[in-house]
């Protein structure tokens, strides 16, 4: 309703609105606020610019033939020194696996449990070998270095339940009540 009333009364005094101008003060206003835009405009272009030929430098950085470069180096040197990890804890397992065998004469079934860990953990060693190969990074090492750990681990407990039942085969011996 009030909308109606106002476009009556626009309708009715149109004439007095088309022959008015505004003052000068007005114009004076107007032009101050376009000059004000244009300038923050020119500053919001300056900042694009800079943001762009920052990102340009950045993108080009990383992938200049002298930084793959680099990296490669740096994953080979990774591949490389995990070949001297790798040898450490081969020998360590070989050790454990040597000592594992000299329990033979125990009538414990020594091969069943842990070898079939140990072939898994094996499977799973060559997979992130390969991945090395193709990959190298941090994370595929240290899953290979977790992977090595773990069989120790496996070896571990083995000898603890051997060691335990030697021990206990030895107090059957020795006991005269049994």
């Amino acid at each position: 309703m009030k909308k109606d009333n106002l476009e009556k009364f626009v309708q009715g005094n149109k004439d007095k609105f088309d022959d008015l101008s505004p003052s000068g003060k007005v114009w004076h206003g107007i032009e101050k606020g376009i000059h004000s835009k244009l300038e923050h405009r020119w500053l919001w272009k300056a900042a694009a610019v800079f943001f762009f030929c920052l990102s340009s430098f950045l993108i080009f950085d990383k992938y200049s033939p002298s930084t793959r470069q680099d990296v490669l180096v740096q994953k080979q040197e990774v591949a490389k020194d995990f070949g001297d990890i790798e040898k450490f804890y081969f020998q360590i397992i070989s050790d454990k696996r040597e000592l594992i065998y000299e329990y033979d004469h125990l009538e414990a079934p020594i091969k069943v449990d842990f070898e079939q860990d140990l072939q898994k953990l094996d499977a799973m060693y060559e997979v992130l070998k390969e991945e090395l190969k193709n990959n190298p990074s941090k994370k595929v090492v240290d899953a290979l270095i977790l992977n090595l750990l773990v069989r120790i681990d496996v070896l571990n407990e083995k000898i603890e339940e051997l060691e335990g039942v030697e021990n206990g085969q030895e107090e059957m011996k020795t006991d005269p009540a049994v």
